[in-house]
């Protein structure tokens, strides 16, 4: 089955060039849960510390934590939905340098931080976007850092491809 062609209007979404680099960004907040904590980590990071709260209490972390690639996809939400769906990203990249820093535990408040470090041009009408971005709980205290280079349309439209 075919569907007929509609021509869709593409979103007006701001190219590289508008990101304001050395600005640090705040991207929201996201308060995390014991059941999504179990719930994330009997799919994705099935470790007893993560999934059983009566085995995780005789850890080194004495309580259930969240998985760290359930940290790290918290800090990917946030920074999409605080950051990233204003800008023409084409793609990630990279990340490199991720740190967990301190356990999360049920009940943090996480928030995000974003800042442009650099942008330049990686070919026709894209740039490489690097950020430097992390999470801290609700004392303050990081929990995460990393840095992601991201692919990014540059103000050069006639160069797009699809």
């Amino acid at each position: 089955m075919t569907r007929p062609h509609v021509q869709q209007a593409a979103p007006l979404l701001l190219p590289a060039e508008d990101m304001p680099v050395g600005q640090e960004i705040e991207c929201g907040s996201y308060q995390v849960t014991e059941d999504e904590i179990v719930e994330f980590a009997s799919a994705w990071d099935p470790q007893y510390f993560h999934v059983d709260p009566d085995l995780a209490a005789h850890s080194d972390f004495g309580g259930l934590i969240a998985s760290g690639l359930h940290t790290a996809s918290i800090f990917q939400r946030l920074a999409a939905t605080g950051m990233y769906q204003r800008y023409d990203v084409v793609a990630g990249k990279e990340i490199h340098g991720m740190r967990f820093l301190r356990p999360v535990r049920a009940g943090d408040v996480l928030t995000c931080t974003v800042t442009i470090q650099s942008r330049e041009l990686a070919g026709a009408g894209r740039c490489l976007v690097t950020i430097a971005g992390g999470l801290r709980n609700q004392h303050g205290r990081p929990v995460l850092e990393l840095h992601v280079d991201s692919l990014v349309r540059s103000r050069d439209a006639s160069s797009r491809s699809e």
